[in-house]
């Protein structure tokens, strides 16, 4: 059997473990923990993908060949000359990533180009003024219509570099709906011909503990690209396996409904709204109606899953509705599971848009996450899914945060789980993504008797990003945009449902679906009241004391990168856990 075959076979085997927040991170009950009490029995550790190997599918098609197009008389003459452009693909890195040597030229690939934002500091300057309380644009969103207009790249430079790529042989399926990434197709081959590289295999170490490494794509070149394709471009921000295909099997059993017995063994939806001050909320008739909340994922999740796990806590609400943004699934992951289950029980009335991407690779991660803020359909969105800042290249994190800088000119707020490392995730390290860390919260019942930092809280000072203006003011200020921002419960058990089974489990994975139904709440609320919905977070959060005091300062805790919490703002649980009531008293 050929070397290509067997690669790509066992790649895509791993595809559902390599970008998963929850195979990634998501902490077992019985992970070892550091001295103290341990608030939950453990459990065991449910497998991530409902099928122990991916369905046999076709093989996917040969790239089609497509002739350049003919040369227009009119336009500006285009500059064929190689010069080096930017990359996000990853090249060998000792620890993470081992050079196993060059990919076979006949595998299959796929990626994203991206492309930069049009005049970026006006649009800074405008999302400066739309979160200025008392300023003449204050909470005056941009319409998706508006901000293609002024911000979006320009047609004619993604269709120039969409033809070159065609010429090349490549296909180009699928392109942003606002034309900040283009996913292209091809072989390795065409690529190396077309960029000037030699693409290699790279073994990537697993960011959990106990899993077998996997094998990735990467480079040792630097990319090479025509001018007039360079002069367009961001970067080329992904290089991955294809998208597997077949067809996405059945979903077996019925899941239980009844509550599992003792309910006290793990923290329950009305527990936690509780906690965070959301059912005072619910009292007051407010539950997220009207509002529209977005749960990015990768691959799909199990709808009897989900329904049962609602049931069984007594929650009533429509289903969500699934955007399928790029190719279909062929498996389900938990991440995806738990995510939309713990999302919409915070938010019972909010209507529920899953973004869907086919499996969880940066490309389908990347473009799913942007097209979830492109369409411009919801007020909320948490993502879980994501990697280490650390170990991902730098126009990757960039692209994340370009699409993100689109939200908060839209007036959406992203929470994005901080990851159960310790260390800075991404896309939460961007300025415009509010990162969700954790902590250990403990409750007798409904009453909350104390809450700490969380040691495996991801949260630092980031490698990518400046110090935020509204960053600033912190002592001592941070060389970098520092994270995180906010923290909810991440160490006590949280049931969920999946394969059938409901049992408790742990990781800022619950932290952000949870904080943003909270948000979901609030923004419904606020509707209520004529005012708008709260938009990016972050600004307000660093400079209105009125809306930190709200926070249940966590004072308490170290993670294991010897970070602490303090009075105040501090880096393992920014200003605090959320309280739903008193962000709808004091947010503008």
């Amino acid at each position: 059997m050929k070397r290509g075959i067997i690669l790509t076979g066992v790649l895509l085997l791993a595809g559902w473990m390599s970008g998963c927040r929850d195979s990634d991170r998501l902490t077992s009950v019985g992970k070892p923990r550091p001295p103290g009490p341990t608030p939950v029995e453990s459990t065991p550790t449910l497998p991530d993908s409902e099928t122990s190997q991916p369905p046999p599918g076709r093989p996917p098609p040969e790239p089609e060949v497509v002739d350049p197009p003919p040369p227009d008389p009119e336009a500006e003459v285009l500059d064929p000359t190689p010069i080096p452009t930017t990359e996000g693909v990853p090249g060998p890195l000792p620890g993470v990533y081992t050079d196993k040597g060059e990919a076979p030229e006949t595998d299959l690939i796929r990626g994203l180009v991206s492309f930069p934002i049009r005049d970026p500091a006006a649009l800074e300057q405008r999302i400066a003024d739309i979160y200025k309380p008392g300023g003449p644009r204050f909470r005056q969103y941009m319409t998706p219509a508006e901000w293609m207009a002024k911000h979006a790249p320009p047609e004619k430079d993604v269709n120039i570099v969409v033809d070159w790529l065609k010429s090349e042989g490549m296909q180009v399926p699928y392109v942003a709906t606002n034309r900040l990434l283009v996913q292209f197709v091809g072989t390795v081959g065409q690529f190396n011909k077309a960029f000037g590289v030699k693409v290699i295999i790279l073994s990537r170490k697993s960011p959990q503990g106990g899993n077998e490494p996997h094998d990735v794509y990467g480079l040792t070149d630097t990319l090479k690209a025509p001018t007039f394709v360079q002069q367009r471009i961001h970067a080329v921000a992904t290089l991955d396996l294809p998208a597997e295909t077949g067809t996405l099997p059945g979903e077996f059993g019925q899941p239980s409904t009844e509550p599992p017995n003792p309910v006290s063994r793990g923290l329950t939806p009305q527990q936690v709204a509780r906690a965070y001050n959301v059912d005072s909320l619910y009292e007051q008739g407010y539950q997220g109606q009207g509002m529209k909340l977005g749960v990015v994922i990768g691959a799909s999740f199990r709808w009897k899953d989900v329904r049962a796990f609602w049931k069984m806590w007594g929650i009533e609400r429509e289903d969500p509705k699934v955007i399928q943004t790029m190719e279909p699934p062929v498996t389900r992951y938990r991440e995806g599971t738990l995510d939309v289950e713990w999302a919409a029980a915070m938010a019972p009335k909010a209507e529920v848009h899953v973004y869907m991407g086919p499996d969880a690779r940066n490309t389908s991660m990347l473009y799913t996450y942007n097209e979830a803020i492109a369409r411009g359909e919801v007020s909320v969105i948490t993502t879980s899914f994501a990697h280490r800042e650390d170990s991902e290249p730098r126009a990757v994190q960039e692209a994340y945060s370009h699409s993100s800088t689109m939200a908060a000119a839209l007036g959406i707020t992203v929470a994005a789980a901080s990851g159960d490392s310790a260390g800075v995730d991404m896309p939460g390290n961007s300025p415009y993504v509010t990162a969700v860390g954790g902590t250990q919260l403990k409750m007798n019942g409904m009453t909350v008797t104390g809450e700490t930092a969380w040691y495996y809280s991801g949260s630092g000072i980031t490698r990518t990003f400046a110090t935020p203006e509204w960053q600033k003011g912190l002592y001592p200020m941070p060389a970098k945009r520092a994270v995180v921002d906010v923290a909810l419960n991440a160490d006590t058990g949280f049931w969920y449902t999946w394969l059938g089974v409901t049992t408790p489990n742990t990781g800022t994975s619950f932290s952000s679906p949870i904080f943003a139904g909270l948000i979901t709440v609030v923004n419904g609320a606020r509707a209520e009241a004529q005012k708008p919905r709260v938009g990016w977070l972050n600004s307000q959060l660093y400079t209105l004391p009125e809306v930190q005091q709200t926070f249940r300062d966590i004072t308490v805790g170290v993670t294991d990168r010897q970070y602490e919490a303090g009075p105040g703002w501090d880096i393992p649980t920014g200003w605090g856990a959320p309280n739903a009531e008193g962000l709808l008293r004091t947010l503008p």
